[in-house]
């Protein structure tokens, strides 16, 4: 993040010296501006090896033109503009508040607008961090400001802020525009200025032109007459010859001195082939020079070398520590969140955490006992967020030679249990506190059972075909209740209210009929509308809402024959193959079996989870029945009947 903002500055900087001399338009001298420094943003972004969290970013850039603010960024701080009337009052504007941002960032165009207007004498403009937001009012912002100099408000604004001793970092600047009084001389000469200021850079640049070209057009410019040339040539070749060969008689003339050097051409010859007679460049002395100059040239790059080498790594490791401190606020963020059990959000947080760490580096040992000691405590966050508690059921009665299948119906009637054996036809009734078991045989012919509820005076189970068998809870004895079936297959039952709501799951449709005389009425379809499918439902709950389970776990509430928004926390590893679900109208809780991770999944009603049931003793539980004043589950585990204490 330094070093985004050294490359902001230094863009700035050159964007602005480049279009200072040209007096052009404020907005379009500006929107260049931009230009710029998204160019160079999205430059230097690509070639960054972490990627920008963009919602920690608060940059703007304003730029003070004479009588014109301009104004871009992305973001949120503390602003207040404040505009002098002519009646000397002020309005308050929220300027940066006033600026189009887009929903989400583009990194190749993170200023995405901009916006400029006009800041006269008079106007006063404050920008700070966004924890003054809250103290505006106490510190008395904008009465300062409109009725001191703004070095005097500055100065009371950050005593009083001292003064409340607030551990929080503040920062703020407070820009006002004033009219400074000229002498008349220099007011006269600025106006000649401000009268042809609108041609002068122009001409400037004609002028500068000019002179370029008178300057160099000597040698750039070919000779016009060629021929001329060559006959200058031609003509001075004859006296330069008649020159030289004048100086070649005289000099032969000239006596020869006795011992006088001859001229051996052989000799000189091979002389010069071993370049007799002339001195070496390379002197000794600059032999000496050379290679200290080699040497400190490599000691130069050598440590320009490990300059930049350690810099690389100093920008690394900021990056580094940067991303890992992100993944710490995850971590903690997510921590609150389990607190106040948000556990959705807290999910997020930690999945967020993960993935910053998965992105860092792991070649240095401090950094890699870091990261996996932040990983060992986002994987206990997330045990926690499973919520499992291990439980040990009492088993009340096991079903030896008997398939997996046959045990079905639960029903929880206080200390005694119920359950349809459908291999051998009868209802097991069990004492809860000494075990005992008496087997009540079903009528002849009687189909399998598939569901049972409790009724008022006596337990009522149902056949897939949609035949009601009554035990009455008093004397034991079994009879068939008179009913008229509706729909194609029965999966469940319930009783609530006086009537049977029983479960079509081929169909996806519940059946309500009303009790009359000694059975029950013609069933009424219940469910009226619905925003999902619910063919192969395989679970019915009532406690005055309609609860519908689905296999894959997914639960849809109905009231009064309409579906209500209901949906049940994420749970991990998520529900992929759930039976049975149990809740009443007086408790607090919905229980769903879960046989493929061999667990009971209990929520609350309002969908968030409370625990998950697991025990080594479990196999496959797959229906179940409860009581709530009791807090027990009675639950069948392949060919078990269970006893679960709930949480």
């Amino acid at each position: 993040y330094e070093r985004l903002l050294d490359v902001i500055n230094e863009t700035a900087e050159q964007a602005r010296s480049l279009v200072s001399g040209v007096e052009q338009d404020p907005i379009a001298r500006f929107e260049k501006l931009t230009q710029s420094l998204n160019d160079a943003i999205a430059e230097f972004l690509e070639g960054e090896p972490t990627p920008l969290s963009w919602p920690r970013v608060n940059i703007f850039v304003i730029e003070l033109s004479q009588d014109h603010i301009c104004l871009t960024g992305i973001g949120r701080l503390m602003n207040v503009f404040l505009q002098k009337q002519e009646d000397g009052s002020y309005r308050t504007f929220d300027l940066f508040g006033s600026l189009d941002q887009p929903a989400e960032t583009d990194p190749k165009k993170p200023f995405a607008s901009l916006i400029c207007g006009d800041i006269k004498p008079g106007d006063i403009l404050i920008v700070g961090t966004t924890n003054l937001e809250r103290l505006r009012n106490e510190l008395r912002i904008k009465e300062r400001l409109t009725t001191l100099p703004p070095v005097s408000a500055a100065m009371e604004i950050k005593q009083d802020i001292e003064s409340r001793g607030i551990p929080d970092d503040f920062v703020a600047a407070v820009v006002a525009c004033c009219a400074l009084e000229m002498p008349s001389g220099i007011a006269s000469k600025v106006a000649e200025v401000e009268a042809s200021k609108s041609t002068a850079s122009i001409n400037h640049l004609r002028e500068t032109e000019r002179d370029t070209a008178t300057n160099l057009s000597p040698a750039i410019t070919p000779l016009k007459h060629p021929g001329n040339e060559t006959r200058f040539k031609a003509a001075a070749r004859p006296v330069v010859a008649r020159f030289l060969g004048l100086v070649g008689t005289l000099r032969s003339k000239l006596p020869q001195k006795p011992g006088g050097r001859t001229k051996d051409v052989a000799a000189m010859s091979s002389l010069r082939g071993m370049n007799a007679g002339h001195g070496s460049i390379f002197t000794r002395k600059r032999k000496r020079i050379a290679i200290v100059i080699g040497v400190v040239l490599i000691l130069a790059i050598i440590g320009f070398s490990a300059l930049r080498r350690n810099d690389r790594l100093a920008k690394a490791e900021a990056a580094w520590q940067t991303s890992y401190a992100e993944a710490q606020d995850n971590r903690n963020r997510a921590e609150s969140d389990l607190v106040y059990a948000n556990d959705s959000r807290a999910r997020t947080e930690i999945e967020a955490a993960e993935q910053a760490l998965a992105s860092l580096d792991v070649t240095s040992a401090e950094h890699k006992e870091k990261i996996d000691a932040l990983l060992a405590d986002l994987s206990q966050m997330r045990t926690r967020l499973r919520k499992v508690v291990e439980t040990t059921p009492v088993v009340l009665a096991t079903l030896d030679n008997t398939s997996a299948g046959s045990l079905t119906a639960p029903v929880l009637v206080k200390d005694t249990a119920y359950a349809a054996d459908n291999e051998t036809h009868v209802i097991l009734k069990v004492d809860i506190t000494n075990k005992t078991i008496k087997r009540l045989p079903l009528p002849s012919g009687a189909d399998a059972v598939v569901a049972g509820s409790l009724g008022t005076k006596s337990v009522v189970f149902t056949t897939a075909a949609g035949t009601f068998y009554a035990v009455n809870t008093q004397d034991d004895s079994v009879t068939t209740l008179a009913t008229q079936p509706s729909g194609s297959a029965t999966t469940d039952l319930i009783l609530y209210g006086g009537r049977a709501y029983t479960l079509d799951g081929q169909n996806g449709q519940i059946w309500r009929a009303s009790q009359s005389g000694s059975g029950f009425g013609a069933g009424q379809v219940y469910i009226k509308a619905s925003n999902s499918p619910l063919t192969g439902a395989v679970g019915l709950a009532i406690d005055s809402n309609v609860y519908i389970l689905m296999p894959d776990g997914t639960v849809s509430r109905f009231l009064s024959g309409g579906q209500e928004g209901f949906s049940l926390s994420t749970i991990d590893p998520p529900l992929r193959a759930a039976s049975g679900i149990w809740t009443v109208a007086d408790g607090t809780r919905i229980a769903i079996t879960d046989p493929a991770e061999k667990r009971i999944a209990v929520y609350n009603k309002d969908g968030t989870l409370k625990a998950q049931l697991t025990s080594n003793d479990f196999t496959a539980p797959r229906d179940l029945d409860g009581d709530e004043a009791t807090k027990r589950l009675l639950v069948i585990d392949g060919t078990r009947l269970l006893l679960v204490t709930l949480p």
